[in-house]
C-alpha cells in the first residue's frame, strides 16, 4: 500500500518551520504599523484639533476648574479608534503617538482606554507697554501695522500677521480650533483674540503665504 503523504509528513518533522512562533517568540510589528496610542499630556495645549478630526469620535475631553487653572483630561477609546493616525498628524505639539504595540485584546472596556491629565494655567495678563516716544526711531520689524494686523514680535509664542504677505484668504480663521482668528476680506483686516488663542500653530501651518509667524 502506497502512502505518499506519510513520507512527506515524516520529512517535515525535521525541517525548519515556516510559521511565526508567536507568542512563544516575541514578534515586532511591521514598520509604520499604527498600534496602541500613547498620549503625552505634558506636551498638550488643549487646542481641541484631535477631537475635531477624529473620524471615530474616539476622543473625549473633560475640564474641571481647580485653583491652578483648568484640569483637563483627554481620553482615547481604542475600542472606537480606527487607528487612522489623523489625530497624531494634526497635533502640532506631537502629544499623540501611535506605537507598534498590537497587544490590545481586552475583556474590559477600561483596558482599552488611554487617558492623561494636565493643568492648563490661565494666561498671565501683562501690563501694557509704555508708548514709544514720538522722536524715537522704531526698529525694523517692530513697528505696528494696520489695525488688526501686526508684525510686532510677541514673547508668548502666539501668532502675528504680516499684512504685506497676507492675502486675507480666511484659511487661518477656518482652521483655528479655538475660533480666535477673524479675517475681513473686504476691509483687509486680520485680528486674533489672544485670550482664546492656545498657540497651537495651526494658523501658521496652513497659511499659503507664510504671513503668520508664531
Amino acid at each position: 500500500m502506497d502512502l505518499p503523504f506519510v513520507k512527506e509528513a515524516i520529512s517535515q518533522l525535521f525541517s525548519k518551520t515556516s510559521c511565526a512562533m508567536y507568542p512563544a517568540v516575541p514578534s515586532e510589528a511591521a514598520p509604520g504599523y499604527r498600534g496602541r496610542i500613547v498620549y503625552h499630556p505634558d506636551r498638550c495645549i488643549a487646542c481641541g484639533m484631535c477631537e475635531r478630526v477624529c473620524s471615530g469620535n474616539a476622543i473625549t475631553r473633560t475640564v474641571e476648574k481647580v485653583e491652578e487653572g483648568d484640569k483637563i483630561t483627554l481620553t482615547f477609546n481604542l475600542g472606537s479608534c480606527t487607528f487612522c493616525a489623523t489625530c497624531a498628524d494634526f497635533c502640532s505639539k506631537d502629544a499623540i503617538e501611535l506605537t507598534g504595540d498590537y497587544h490590545m485584546v481586552a475583556t474590559k472596556e477600561e483596558d482599552l482606554l488611554v487617558s492623561g491629565t494636565f493643568i492648563k494655567k490661565p494666561p498671565v495678563k501683562k501690563a501694557p507697554a509704555a508708548a514709544p516716544k514720538a522722536d524715537a526711531a522704531a526698529k525694523p520689524g517692530t513697528e505696528p501695522d494696520a489695525p488688526g494686523c501686526s508684525i510686532a514680535p510677541r514673547d508668548d509664542g502666539k501668532p502675528v500677521c504680516d499684512k504685506t504677505k497676507c492675502v486675507y484668504c480666511t484659511l487661518c480663521a477656518k482652521k483655528c480650533p479655538q475660533g480666535a482668528i477673524e479675517v475681513d476680506r473686504a476691509e483687509k483686516t486680520w485680528s486674533c483674540d489672544y485670550e482664546a488663542c492656545v498657540a497651537c500653530g495651526v494658523c501658521a501651518t496652513v497659511c499659503p503665504k507664510k504671513a503668520i509667524e508664531m
